[in-house]
């Protein structure tokens, strides 16, 4: 096995009020990945609300994820 680093410092943002907070988080030039799984994000308003504040930022979305997804199911994102 080849030696490595990993660094992966994290974030999260939680409450009311923090979707309003989450585009002065993110750099100008940051990728960004939504990842969600069934349809209750797009039902509830919360998908649009995060799409409108990352409005202006390289935004990709993966949608469906099923619970425990599979390597493959990970694949897909490549």
């Amino acid at each position: 096995m080849n030696n490595f680093n990993l660094h992966t410092p994290t974030r999260i943002l939680f409450g009311k009020g923090a979707i309003a907070e989450l585009r002065a988080q993110i750099p100008q030039d940051a990728r960004v990945l939504i990842t969600y799984g069934g349809g209750s994000v797009k039902k509830t308003g919360v998908l649009a609300q995060v799409q409108d504040a990352l409005k202006g930022l390289d935004v990709r979305e993966f949608g469906g994820i099923e619970p425990n997804p599979s390597g493959d199911a990970a694949n897909l994102l490549i």
